[in-house]
Order: structure tokens, then C-alpha cells, then sequence
């Protein structure tokens, strides 16, 4: 410690040890395997748990995309058709309205055919599987949700992505 004397502030070193089998594990990196997009996307995130929403727009924005939350099945139908994204992250079980049926009114709109559909559940059985992409989605994503299996998703659509007019 040291310090220039009193009301003059305090600087603090501290220094800790590290022992050589913590120094030989290697950390894998999460998020930044897979290079970041360069097209910056539209992207809805519905999940009627906060957290949840919350913390993958926070990703999404981290990536460089612009990311919107609602937390039910309505909320997301009036900002998809306020922000027209260019993806949506849907949870299946939202009160009012669930993922499914908010895929299916997407799908119905013109500019909701272009748009990339992922549904985000717990509910992972094959059966689901299908339901999801019966009901209009492309993709089908068990929580927690695997952040570079999603990074991938979102550099796919570039070419899908072929009409930017709202």
C-alpha cells in the first residue's frame, strides 16, 4: 500500500498466486469461436420469463444486432409487426398466446415469410420438434440455449435476408 498522506489517496497492489495446475487449464471461449456478423440484425426475443428475454437480447446486442423483448404471445405479434425483424426468438409456453401460434399468425403476413423462426423451450422431445416446425418454425432451440448453435443460426440468414424495406 501507499499513500501521499492523508485526504492524498491510496494505491493498493495486490498480488495472489497462481498454482501451475490452475495455470495448465485451458478455457474454451463461449461466444467469440464463431465471428460475429457483420450485417447488423432485427432481432425479437419472446419469453414471458424477464430473465431470460433479457439476458439473450443482452447477447444479441453484445454480437451487434438490435434486439427487442416482449414477455407474451401478443406482445411479440405487435413488436414483430412494429420492427418487422429479420429473426425471432420465440419461447413456446407465453401466456395468451403460446409460440406456436404466434408463428403461425407470423407466417400469414407477407413480410413474416422471410423472417427466421426459432423457437426457444425447454420442451425438447422429438414430438415438439415437429409441432414447432409444423406450426412455421425453422429452428428448434432447447433451453438453455447453446449461444454459438445461435451465433451459427444468425450468420445463415444473411442470404435470407434480401428485402431491408419495412
Amino acid at each position: 500500500a501507499e499513500s501521499d498522506g492523508r485526504q492524498r489517496g491510496s494505491k493498493f497492489i495486490v498480488r495472489l498466486p497462481v498454482s501451475q495446475r490452475a495455470a495448465d487449464v485451458s478455457v474454451a471461449p463461449v461466444v467469440d469461436e464463431v465471428p460475429i456478423s457483420t450485417r447488423r440484425l432485427r432481432v425479437l426475443v419472446a419469453d414471458d420469463n424477464p430473465d431470460s428475454a433479457e439476458l439473450s437480447a443482452a447477447l444479441l446486442e453484445l454480437w451487434g444486432h438490435d434486439a427487442y423483448t416482449g414477455h407474451t404471445g401478443r406482445e411479440a405479434l405487435n413488436l414483430a409487426a412494429q420492427h418487422r425483424p429479420h429473426v425471432s426468438l420465440l419461447d413456446i409456453g407465453m401466456p395468451d398466446l403460446n409460440g406456436y401460434e404466434v408463428a403461425t399468425e407470423i407466417r400469414k403476413v407477407p413480410w413474416g415469410q422471410r423472417m427466421l423462426l426459432i423457437a426457444v423451450t425447454g420442451w425438447g422431445r422429438e414430438e415438439d420438434k415437429k409441432r414447432a416446425l409444423s406450426a412455421g418454425f425453422d429452428h428448434h432451440l432447447t433451453k438453455p440455449i447453446d449461444p454459438q448453435k445461435l451465433k451459427r443460426l444468425l450468420q445463415g440468414i444473411e442470404p435470407r435476408v434480401a428485402d431491408e424495406r419495412r
